[in-house]
């Protein structure tokens, strides 16, 4: 028997709904249980809690309070499934500048989504624009476009969590210039945390977000050592983790907070001087490379094309 009449375009297509159809009715019969069992009180808010003016807006609140149940039943099974990779998806999804509680669930809600999304395509793309291709053919083109749209958020992720990194590593030596003049001052750290996330909000808006969340978490009680380890581990730096380790020595020995501060500014300022001249440095090499692809040729070619030139005529 032939194999291109066992898998046919509507045996694919097929196989895929079939596919889609389970997600959807996994995702939704998990949501529907949790539904059924939250609680009396929390059942009669829910009724009260819609008045008029929110009657207009019943759709989206629906698909809205929809998604985020499916996010809080993914949430729930991969925090049963590997609590250790999800408490590190999660700290990178803060260093992203995600701050929401189930933004782990809603991460891989866009990861299923972004997958199914892009499989349909491409399951176009296979049955109705080429049906013509062969059966290979046809399952990388359906499989190609579900693994890109499935690491899609991953790339996303990324992306974000460095470029918040690289902003962050530029903007911390200007903090603790601020560190220093506020601590001459006469301020206290705390003080000086508070202050200093009001005054970068414009220049570094994501270490003052960082730093305002530092403020929160020491006006709420936490120790100032527990608070800034925290903010280190948010900024994802070294150096950061390293301020919080000068802060807490210096309150144990009892030596001078402004002394250290100075001298951790200077280090910072002489780190950040040093990343600028290795780039500088770097520079040259890596403007040999377009050099050579794209002016030297053309440099050979004015200077040999018009002697090719002569000696042909003559």
């Amino acid at each position: 028997m032939n194999p291109a009449t066992l898998f046919d375009p509507m045996l694919l297509a097929a196989v895929t709904a079939g596919i889609i159809m389970f997600g959807l009715i996994f995702y939704f019969w998990q949501a529907r249980s949790q539904s059924q069992a939250r609680s009396e009180v929390r059942k009669r808010l829910d009724i009260h809690r819609k008045t008029g003016a929110e009657k207009s807006a019943k759709p989206v609140k629906a698909a809205g309070a929809v998604a985020s149940r499916m996010a809080k039943s993914t949430d729930s099974f991969y925090s049963a499934s590997d609590p250790k990779q999800k408490r590190k998806l999660r700290m990178q999804l803060i260093q992203a500048g995600f701050y929401h509680d189930g933004a782990v669930g809603y991460f891989f809600l866009a990861r299923f989504g972004m997958a199914t999304l892009f499989a349909f395509f491409g399951l176009l793309a296979a049955t109705v624009m080429y049906p013509d291709m062969a059966l290979t053919s046809k399952l990388l083109t359906v499989l190609s476009p579900t693994l890109t749209g499935y690491f899609a958020p991953n790339k996303y992720l990324d992306s974000r969590r460095k470029k918040r990194e690289r902003a962050n590593r530029e903007g911390f030596p200007d903090v603790m210039d601020l560190m220093v003049v506020a601590a001459e001052a006469g301020l206290t750290t705390e003080a000086s945390i508070e202050r200093i996330a009001h005054e970068i909000r414009n220049t570094y808006p994501s270490l003052s977000e960082q730093l305002h969340l530092a403020s929160i978490e020491i006006r709420a009680g936490r120790p100032l050592d527990e608070a800034l380890r925290s903010f280190g581990e948010r900024v994802g730096l070294e150096e950061v983790q390293g301020f919080a380790t000068m802060i807490q020595q210096s309150k144990e020995l009892g030596t001078s907070v402004s002394d250290a501060l100075r001298v951790y500014s200077d280090e910072m300022r002489h780190k950040r001087m040093m990343a600028a001249e290795e780039k500088a440095y770097a520079l040259p090499a890596k403007l040999s490379v377009p050099v050579t692809l794209f002016i030297l040729p053309i440099v050979i070619g004015v200077a040999v094309v018009p002697t090719i030139v002569r000696m042909t005529a003559g």
